[in-house]
């Protein structure tokens, strides 16, 4: 029956099609190559109604086909302000956020939940020939948005109500720090993440990954990741911050300490001989492992040549416990901060003040001695206060992977920031001359900007500014 419907369609499409209101987003490409005259990234954002969520007892996503038809019509009236004939989607995925957020400071209580459909498109504008007719090779989406990819998110977002959350957590009696080929410090693969911050206590950074994942950190060193409100790996090295990164979460006495064992016999620095009389090791590439039966215990080794005259002997560096199959690497889900005017802020002439939304605040730094951080993308921190207002930027070089110097001088220069100290003084010539570092006092805010050297053309590698 579908095949003879095709042929109708086929036969029937003409110009008169397109005297319709709106371009039609077609099912299959011209048989007469169109021309482009646009092509659209977009991102529409809908807000569900959480009295319609409580009447259909569904989540976000049991709406999704509503605002899917809705952010097409969108995408329809977009073309005809840009004179297209037609539209074809390259690309439409689907998300769907639950996120609740708990604020408190000593007056107030502020409390947000946040429901939303994310539409997320690519879709080209065309002109079509003077022949109409279709092809049998159907689009990547269709007018009714099928093959849609669908994601969802759920992320719990609660700064406590009482008491600095630092002195909270290094007053947390932490679980012994026993690992398994399916358990680290008392947290089961595939327990909830109440479980983990019951054990464990509140978490010292937490990230949003790309394939909807979410990895909450203790100390530098300890990374649990959960998909769907459940622990999928549990971890010592997560491979996405780097050593600058790391050194922005305060050190943890509970969990960036080498005191773990395993099977009450394997600890730290263990010599791999004695490893291997106490486990069933399995060789890895250059790794060792051991399989339990949903699960598997992953050990590093790392040669250390103890004195010039002896050979490097292989210890036991770390662990992690990882499902059976492989996973994939992910990168971190940046949120969208288009409206934090960076470059106007620094310029220490805008009063403005900036609320971060709820989605916001998925990458962010919980324990460091001056407040939450948030991470808008590699190489800029926000500092927020309990209501979620900026009060705080940092600049500074990469958190993530590898970055060149001349990289990290185009990012400065994305932001109008002069990359040496001469040039700074130049700007700023009544600011406090510190060596290797200025500072500058304009009525509420504070210019902190650290160089490599004292030398007056060093380089700028790291800017706070306080308001």
């Amino acid at each position: 029956m579908k095949f003879l419907y095709y042929f109708i369609c086929l036969a029937a499409f003409s110009p008169v099609t397109f005297a319709n209101e709106l371009p039609p987003i077609l099912d299959f490409y011209p048989l007469c190559s169109p021309q482009t005259i646009d092509t659209r990234n977009d991102k529409m954002i809908y807000d569900i109604d959480p009295d319609l969520l409580k009447s259909s007892h569904g989540d976000v996503l049991s709406h999704r086909d509503a605002y899917v038809k809705q952010a097409l019509v969108e995408i329809q009236r977009k073309a005809v302000v840009a004179g297209a004939d037609a539209v074809i989607i390259d690309r439409l995925t689907v998300g769907g956020i639950e996120r609740s957020i708990d604020l408190q400071d000593d007056s107030s209580r502020v409390q947000s939940n946040t429901q939303q459909i994310h539409v997320i498109t690519t879709a080209q504008y065309v002109n079509l020939c003077d022949d109409t007719q279709l092809t049998s090779d159907p689009t990547p989406y269709n007018s009714e948005g099928q093959a849609v990819s669908y994601t969802q998110t759920t992320v719990k977002l609660t700064i406590p109500d009482e008491g600095n959350l630092l002195k909270q957590a290094q007053k947390h009696q932490a679980p012994d720090a026993l690992i398994t080929t399916h358990s680290a410090y008392g947290v089961q693969m595939g327990g909830s993440v109440d479980d983990l911050q019951q054990a464990l206590g509140p978490h010292s950074i937490q990230l949003q990954l790309d394939n909807g994942a979410t990895v909450y950190g203790y100390g530098r060193s300890l990374w649990f990741v959960i998909k769907d409100t459940r622990v999928v790996m549990i971890t010592q090295d997560l491979g996405l911050l780097n050593g600058h990164g790391q050194n922005q979460i305060a050190l943890s006495e509970n969990y960036d300490s080498d005191n773990w064992v395993i099977a009450n016999l394997v600890h730290h620095g263990d010599e791999l001989s004695s490893v291997k009389a106490h486990l069933p090791l399995k060789k890895q590439d250059d790794d060792y492992s051991v399989a339990g039966k949903d699960s598997r215990l992953l050990l590093i080794f790392e040669d250390y040549k103890e004195s010039v005259s002896q050979e490097a002997v292989s210890r036991l560096n770390s662990f992690a416990i990882l499902p059976l199959t492989a996973s994939d690497k992910h990168l971190v889900n940046f949120g969208n901060f288009d409206h934090i005017t960076i470059a106007k802020m620094l310029t220490l002439a805008s009063t403005q003040a900036y609320a971060l939304q709820p989605q916001q605040l998925g990458n962010q730094i919980q324990l460091t001695d001056s407040g939450v951080k948030v991470l808008a993308n590699s190489n800029v921190l926000l500092g927020v206060d309990r209501q979620g207002v900026v009060n705080s930027i940092q600049i500074t070089e990469s958190m993530f992977g590898t970055q060149s110097m001349s990289e990290f001088n185009a990012v400065l220069a994305s932001y109008q920031l002069p990359a040496t100290k001469s040039e700074w003084l130049a700007r700023y010539p009544n600011a406090e001359d510190n060596f290797d570092n200025i500072m500058l006092t304009k009525g509420g805010v504070m210019l902190s900007i650290n160089f490599d050297s004292y030398d007056d053309d060093a380089q700028l590698i790291d800017l706070t500014l306080h308001f």
